[in-house]
C-alpha cells in the first residue's frame, strides 16, 4: 500500500474525507481524478504533492470541535508524510 492510500485511509476511517476525489482536491491540492491515476500507475506522493498534504493536515488539527481519533489520525499522517519527505526526498518538512 502507497503512502497515498495509507494517508486517505486514515483520513477516511476518521471521517474527514468522504471520496478519493475529495482527498485530491481538498488534502493534496490536485484535480479530483488525481488520486484514481496516482494509484493506476503506481505513483505515490510528489514532494509537492506530500508537503501540500502536511500543510492541510496541520492547518485542520488546530481546528476546534476535532474529536480525539480525528486529532490522532492527523498526527498518524503527519508523521508518516514527515518522514516519507526526509527519507525519500531528503526534504525537511517543516510545515
Amino acid at each position: 500500500m502507497t503512502l497515498i492510500e495509507q494517508t486517505y485511509s486514515l483520513l477516511r476511517d476518521a471521517d474527514l474525507v468522504r471520496t478519493r476525489e475529495q482527498f485530491s482536491t481538498i488534502y493534496v491540492g490536485k484535480n479530483p481524478n488525481w488520486y484514481s491515476y496516482q494509484t493506476h500507475v503506481g505513483r505515490d506522493f510528489s514532494v509537492l504533492a506530500a508537503t501540500h498534504c502536511l500543510r492541510a493536515i496541520s492547518k485542520l488539527s488546530n481546528a476546534d470541535g476535532m474529536q480525539p481519533n480525528q486529532r490522532s489520525s492527523l498526527a498518524h499522517a503527519s508523521v508518516l508524510l514527515r518522514n516519507y519527505l526526509r527519507e525519500q526526498h531528503l526534504a525537511l518538512a517543516d510545515v
